[in-house]
């Protein structure tokens, strides 16, 4: 996890920040009194920031970021995330899958887990993607794989950013923390796809 590290290609940008307004994960300022950022993790592909508490930050030599939260006031602030996302490309979806012969559309999420760099999710729907056209409903399908090579697989982002206000961070005893994610829909190279 070294800055500048190559992720992905030049269209992947990905951000944390607690300054977007109206987002579960927004503040003004984090629990040691910093102000709120907009934070690059991965910028053009290449990983350029962390997110850090004042601790943090001084040891590692880097900038404060925001990013010291706590459940409430009886727990230390730790480092946490904010409101993470992908920004968004300039493909429409239409775009996005008319170059697919075959190939699954997955659709929302209803669960998941990361084990170190290793990630397992469950879509909330999927389809097959014929000759550029969405096509048939699919059983369940969950995706699996090594989140950076997934990365690096991206190759291409679309221009529809859909944040999800549900989450919640759990870290440290502290849960849930209420936080957001989101992505505008993605096109992977591959990916493993499993079923139940």
């Amino acid at each position: 996890m070294v800055l500048g590290r190559k992720f992905g290609g030049k269209h992947l940008n990905i951000v944390d920040g607690a300054a977007v307004p109206g987002l579960r994960g927004s503040y003004k300022y984090d629990d040691e009194g910093v102000r709120s950022t907009m934070t690059y993790l991965i910028k053009e592909g290449v990983l350029v920031g962390r997110l850090h508490s004042r601790e943090t930050a001084a040891k590692m030599g880097e900038a404060v970021t925001g990013n010291a939260r706590a459940l409430n006031y009886t727990f230390q602030p730790i480092v946490r995330m904010t409101n993470t996302f992908i920004e968004p490309g300039k493909a429409s979806f239409e775009e996005l899958i008319s170059e697919i012969k075959e190939g699954v559309y997955c659709k929302n999420w209803y669960g998941g887990m990361t084990s170190m760099e290793m990630f397992t999710f469950s879509a909330g729907e999927a389809y097959m993607i014929r000759n550029g056209k969405i096509a048939e409903m699919l059983r369940p399908v969950q995706l699996s794989g090594n989140l950076f090579t997934t990365l690096e697989n991206i190759d291409a982002i679309g221009n529809d950013l859909d944040m999800n206000q549900g989450g919640g961070c759990g870290k440290g005893g502290q849960m849930p923390l209420p936080v957001s994610n989101g992505s505008p829909h993605i096109r992977i190279r591959k990916c493993l796809l499993g079923g139940g």
